[in-house]
């Protein structure tokens, strides 16, 4: 049994009132703090790190995807794609949305941008903050508490939208969750000084990593590696750390053994592939990569049928076409199931609403979905279109004076219709 201390009763000064709260900068809280602001909503989008951007950045997963159905026509758009041209324009990416299966983007420069992207919109940012409880009456949300540098404070606001892909305050508020055998976590890296490049992943590389797995130190058996736009340069997703991401004991095990199998695949690399024996190493993810963990029990729970049936709903607020793409929890290998080519199916609203908490929405990989059905919304590009839909969601509500739950679902259809969004199959 656990023991416990009394903490003593406190009063915690109110820092700020807001419409909506959005907690966690990932792409889901981007989206779903830059949609909620261009409504009108006085937004404020808490992040427990110095900057936004989630895995894109803090994770260090270059690869976005993905924007189509497999025929080059695109069907996420809106906040997500406009954030692609904008990296693009930039110079933070590459790629195209139709023709590619993903476009690359440079997490140090997306970090900039995406902070510039979110403050543009006329959303708040507070940064270095973690929400630690949320303020409750009955079953309603009216807020969250939070502690950073300046101590405790609590924000008070109408709507509050979970995008911390953990489901932080949707845990905090009661909401009912679900958790079974979490995939594992991975540590980014990138290398230089590849002389294989730009064919990094050629057949002669492959052969003589295969000829040579049994010396292969990870316990993945991927060899996914990228080439980057800069001479030599190689982007490597390929480490695999088993544990909770949701577990601190594990998250700390992940980052320490996380970058233990870089070191160790770096020295593979270069013992055994051609091309690779003056590789070193660029850069790590700032943080370990995170899959899953907990998730929403909502209103409805998409499941892998709707996904691999490309099923619609009356209450769609995004569409996805990414397959189920499920890495073993125990073991080196994956299972991909990619969806037909013209194939894409829809997210119900019902998904980003807990059964009974009132005033909260969830976005990004934390809604409701079986696992299965999570192994393909979980990407990066359909969790920005998740939290586009939860932001404009929350600003209607509020200014609508209604709960989310309540809220006129064609008013948020023909919203996200203005925006962009593509809601139903062409």
């Amino acid at each position: 049994m656990p023991e416990f201390i009394r903490e003593k009763v406190r009063l915690t000064p109110i820092g700020k009132r807001v419409e909506v709260l959005v907690a966690g900068g990932g792409p889901a809280g981007i989206g779903a703090a830059v949609a909620s602001s261009r409504c009108g909503a006085r937004t404020l989008l808490v992040e427990r790190l110095g900057f936004v951007g989630g895995m894109l950045t803090a994770g260090g997963v270059r690869n976005m995807r993905t924007f189509t159905d497999g025929t080059g026509q695109a069907i996420i758009r809106g906040i997500p794609y406009e954030f692609a041209e904008y990296l693009k324009k930039n110079g933070a990416a590459r790629g195209c949305q139709e023709k590619d299966a993903f476009i690359q983007q440079n997490p140090e420069l997306t970090s900039y941008l995406a902070t510039e992207f979110v403050l543009s919109s006329g959303a708040g940012l507070l940064l270095h903050s973690v929400v630690v409880d949320v303020i409750k009456k009955g079953d309603r949300i009216g807020g969250v508490i939070v502690e950073n540098k300046s101590g405790r404070q609590a924000i008070l606001s109408e709507v509050v939208v979970d995008c911390t892909a953990d489901g932080d305050v949707c845990r905090q508020a009661g909401a009912k969750m679900r958790k079974e055998s979490v995939m594992p976590m991975t540590m980014t890296f990138s290398l230089e000084n590849v002389s294989a490049w730009p064919l990094v992943r050629t057949p002669e590389i492959y052969q003589a990593f295969r000829r040579h797995l049994k010396d292969y130190p990870l316990p993945s058996h991927s060899l996914a590696l990228f080439a980057l736009p800069e001479k030599g340069l190689v982007y490597a997703n390929v480490t695999r750390v088993f544990g909770d991401a949701s577990q601190v004991e594990d998250l700390t095990r992940a980052e320490i053994e996380g970058r233990r199998q870089v070191m160790k695949a770096i020295e593979f690399y270069r013992k055994y592939l051609p091309g690779y024996q003056g590789a070193r190493l660029r850069s790590f993810g700032i943080e370990i990569g995170t899959r899953e963990s907990w998730r929403l029990v909502g209103r409805y729970t998409l499941t892998a049928r709707d996904v691999l049936s490309g099923r619609d709903f009356p209450d769609v607020i995004a569409r996805a076409a990414y397959g189920i793409d499920v890495h073993d929890s125990h073991g080196p290998g994956s299972t991909m199931i990619h969806l037909k080519p013209g194939t894409s199916y829809a997210i119900p609203y019902r998904c980003l609403l807990p059964e009974k908490i009132e005033g909260l929405l969830v976005a990004g990989r934390c809604l409701s979905a079986s696992r299965k059905a999570l192994a393909s919304c979980r990407v990066m590009v359909t969790c920005m279109a998740t939290g586009q839909a939860a932001g404009v969601a929350a600003a209607l509500a509020s200014q609508k004076r209604v709960l989310p739950s309540q809220l006129d679902v064609s008013s948020l259809q023909q919203h996200l219709l203005q925006q962009g969004v593509v809601l139903w199959k062409r």
